[in-house]
This record gives structure tokens, C-alpha cells and sequence, in this order.
């Protein structure tokens, strides 16, 4: 028969098998004659010994990577409970919940312990000259009714909404200046119904944080596994074969975990970022939407 008639007969695995290759493949050796069996075989396992620290690298690589976010998680999550947190939890109870706000109105305007928020004895000013005339009038947005507060009772997200709202975006900002923040622990303390931004980041940054860690002792096991196994010196190739119809699969998975955490911690990032900033809902922000179809891309 023509020789790659020949070839044609010989079934081609994705890793090295050693001399099953050859054993498995007569219709080879026969084509290229006797002599060149000593060479398959050689190349056979040189390239088994090559698969072996190869599939050794990608293991080591995914925990090397694992532990170098995970100090990245671990950081975010201690520093998820600054005052810029602060801020936006206290716009965040503004936007959700009419008692709280009505408890700001009172604890400004409160004549009889003069507690309106600096500890002065002067009653404080709800107007906020804005410049050219315009004054904003913070007691009358808080006190107004669902055609501007459209969010009690929401989630953690309608923060994004309603910060689009310029008024009372300048309210949030003008009073948490002057708001008592024991009085704000106070509330939401008592009323743990009430949704808070610090709960909202704590959350994304211990969901990312055990993903890391999860990945980083799985990589470990899987690292020790094949340690343990014999496919460092079995020449053959087969006891890597073996392994790997294990292996891989979990190796995949452990990069599945990986790419999730790191997802996880880009929104939390985001949530972090913008609780520092006054002006996160402003136009031309890229959000983190926006941001994983940039990566997918």
C-alpha cells in the first residue's frame, strides 16, 4: 500500500503514551522500518518527561497566581469600612428608608439637647447657597415625598439610581458633614432590615476572598498529587496519562475559580473605588458591565 495509506492507519493520541504508541501503531513502524523504533521510542520519552513539567508548570503557575491576589483580596476586604464607606451608607439609608430620614430631620432641628450634629448650640442652617442666586434647601428634600425619594425599601444597587438624582446626591454630601455618625450606627444597629453599602462590599470581597482561598489549597493538592504520582519516572508516559484523565479536569476547574475571583473582586473594586468618590455616578464612568465585556473582547 502507498505509505500514507499506511499512516493513515495509526491513531494519534493528545499526550505522549511512550511505547504504547509504538506497540498500539505497527503500521508506523513497519513503514518507516525496524530501525527507527529505538528512535520513536526515544522521542517517546523525552516528550513524556517534557508533558510531565509542562502539566507541573500550569500547576504552579495557577497558585502563583492565586497567591498573589489573594493579599489583593484580603486588603480590600480590611479596608471596606472607612468613611468613605461611611458616606455611602448614610446616603443609602437616605434612599431607602423614609424613617431614617425623617430621624435626620429630627436630630437637626433637635431644640432641647442643641445635638445638631457639630454639637453646637446654633441651630443648623438647611440652606446651601450654591452660588448665582441658587440655594439648596436640604430639609425640603428630605422631607419630600415618593416623586423624589422612588427607592424605599431597595437593594444595596438603587444607590446608582439614586445618586443620579442631583439634590439628593448634594444632601447626602452636605449632611453627612454635619450628621452625628454614633447616631447613624444607632439606627442601623437597631434596624438591621436596613440595607448598608459596607454589608453590600463586605459581601463581594469574602465571596472573592474564599474563591482565592479555595483555589490556592486546591492548587496545592492538586501540586502534591502529582508529586506523589509516578509520573516523573515512568518513562513510558502511562502513569502521566493516568493522571491527567484526573488531573485536567480539576486543573480546568481550578482556572474556572479563577477567572470567577477575579471577576468578583473587579466588582468589588468598583464598589470600593466609588464609595471614595463623591461624583462615581457621573457620565462617562466605566462601570464594571462595562468592563467585563472590554475583557470577554
Amino acid at each position: 500500500k502507498p505509505f500514507w495509506l499506511k499512516l493513515s492507519r495509526v491513531t494519534f493520541w493528545p499526550v505522549p503514551v511512550g511505547r504504547r504508541f509504538v506497540q498500539e501503531s505497527p503500521a508506523m513502524v513497519r513503514a518507516l522500518g525496524a530501525g527507527a523504533k529505538q528512535s520513536i521510542l526515544k522521542k517517546m520519552v523525552s516528550g513524556g518527561k517534557a508533558a510531565y513539567e509542562d502539566v507541573e508548570g500550569l500547576t504552579v503557575s495557577l497558585g502563583v497566581i492565586y497567591a498573589l491576589m489573594l493579599p489583593t483580596a484580603l486588603n480590600l476586604q480590611n479596608v471596606g469600612f472607612d468613611d468613605g464607606v461611611q458616606s455611602k451608607n448614610f446616603m443609602l439609608m437616605l434612599c431607602t428608608q423614609p424613617d431614617f430620614r425623617s430621624y435626620v430631620v429630627e436630630t437637626m432641628t433637635d431644640p432641647s439637647t442643641g445635638d445638631v450634629g457639630t454639637y453646637a448650640p446654633e441651630a443648623f442652617d438647611w440652606n446651601v447657597t450654591l452660588g448665582r442666586g441658587r440655594v439648596l434647601n436640604t430639609k425640603t428634600i428630605l422631607e419630600s415625598d415618593s416623586s423624589v425619594w422612588k427607592w424605599d425599601g431597595g437593594h444595596p444597587e438603587v444607590l446608582y439610581h439614586c445618586g443620579e438624582v442631583r439634590e439628593i446626591a448634594a444632601t447626602a454630601r452636605v449632611l453627612y458633614e454635619h450628621f452625628p455618625k454614633w447616631r447613624l450606627d444607632a439606627y442601623a444597629l437597631m434596624n438591621p432590615e436596613a440595607p448598608l453599602w459596607s454589608d453590600h462590599l463586605s459581601a463581594m470581597n469574602s465571596f472573592g476572598m474564599c474563591i482565592f482561598m479555595s483555589g490556592l489549597v486546591g492548587s496545592l493538592m492538586i501540586y502534591i498529587s502529582l508529586s506523589l504520582s509516578s509520573g516523573r519516572e515512568d518513562k513510558s508516559g502511562m502513569a502521566l496519562d493516568r493522571w491527567n484523565s484526573l488531573g485536567f479536569p480539576l486543573l480546568g476547574l481550578n482556572l474556572l475559580f479563577l477567572i470567577s475571583a477575579i471577576i468578583v473582586l473587579m466588582f468589588a473594586n468598583d464598589a470600593y473605588s466609588e464609595s471614595q468618590d463623591p461624583f462615581f455616578v457621573r457620565s462617562g464612568r466605566m462601570g464594571s458591565y462595562a468592563k467585563i465585556a472590554l475583557v470577554a473582547i
